[in-house]
């Protein structure tokens, strides 16, 4: 069963920056006197100035629970006089930020959340350990990003998937492994199938691709994926889709360009242990210089977005 755990969050929201109260308003205005109109906006202001919604939303962790949320975005209709044919203004909530992924978005992903949070940033965090993309019959993230996305109805999304995936993958009854071009060209084409589910309706995406493995074997498939899900994000971001694939490979190697144990975090230059004893997953040092990194991502998105 795919992991899922509901939480409300009660601690205090600070203050957001003005990128961080990403407001959208959609105002459809027949005819009319000017001076109602302006009315009815200063009228909008007054409301959204005295109460906010709370940033309390569903988080999904691995007990089974089917995921809920909370925090429903405001909706204001305001009723005019019958000279003036319709005006219908609907302001949304906080910004919304989802995040999906396996073991290793499990384990950025609850510091992400967090940081995000603390923003004033509404969040839903889903993460299946062992799941990917080559194998669909374990858990079909296709699938339930097809509920959970238009459900969440987020912002921005931060997907973190392919650790698991330098397994067979099959086509038409034929399987094929990492070395087959058969395999690259079938896992691109499921790369853009989520990426385009995700982006299809103006969402922003975050890929975060994986950091290098240990072992010569790993490494390779790793590293097979890395190239797969590059090349298929840049042809969907070539269409117009907003979608960043944040490749962390340099991030977690040595001085030496390997694999290493320790990195230097950028954040104050020291050298620490980065990986936990599997020769892949991150230490909780490694999952913080992660997590700062895709919220610089998360951050820019947002930017783009209010640029718009």
């Amino acid at each position: 069963e795919y992991m899922s755990e509901s939480e409300k969050e009660t601690s205090p929201r600070s203050t957001p920056l003005p990128r961080e109260v990403y407001v959208r308003r959609r105002m459809l205005v027949g005819l009319g006197v000017s001076a109602v109109l302006m009315a009815v906006i200063f009228a909008v202001q007054a409301v959204s100035s005295d109460s906010r919604p709370s940033d309390a939303r569903s988080s999904v962790e691995e007990n089974g629970i089917t995921p809920t949320s909370v925090a429903p975005e405001v909706g204001l209709v305001t009723t005019l006089p019958s000279e003036i044919t319709a005006t219908t203004i609907e302001i949304q909530g906080p910004p919304r930020v989802s995040i999906y992924g396996d073991s290793l978005a499990s384990g950025f992903g609850g510091l992400l959340k967090s940081i995000l949070d603390r923003q004033g940033v509404t969040t839903f965090l889903a993460t299946h350990g062992s799941s990917g993309l080559s194998q669909p019959g374990f858990f079909d993230w296709p699938n339930h990003l097809n509920v959970w996305v238009p459900q969440e109805d987020a912002d921005v999304v931060v997907i973190g998937l392919g650790a698991n995936d330098g397994q067979d993958v099959y086509v038409d009854e034929l399987s094929y492994s990492t070395n087959d071009p058969e395999w690259s060209l079938e896992y691109e084409r499921r790369v853009t199938e989520l990426v385009t589910l995700v982006t299809s309706q103006g969402r922003s995406l975050v890929w975060v691709g994986t950091p290098d493995g240990k072992g010569k074997a790993f490494r390779a498939n790793l590293a097979s994926i890395r190239t797969a899900t590059k090349n298929a994000i840049d042809a969907v971001r070539a269409s117009g889709a907003d979608v960043v694939y944040l490749d962390v490979w340099d991030l977690f190697l040595g001085l030496d360009g390997n694999y290493s144990q320790f990195v230097i975090d950028p954040s104050d230059g020291e050298r620490k242990k980065s990986r936990d004893g599997d020769g892949f997953h991150l230490s909780l040092v490694g999952n913080k210089i992660l997590a700062a990194a895709i919220t610089a991502e998360v951050d820019a998105a947002f930017e783009r977005r209010a640029a718009q």
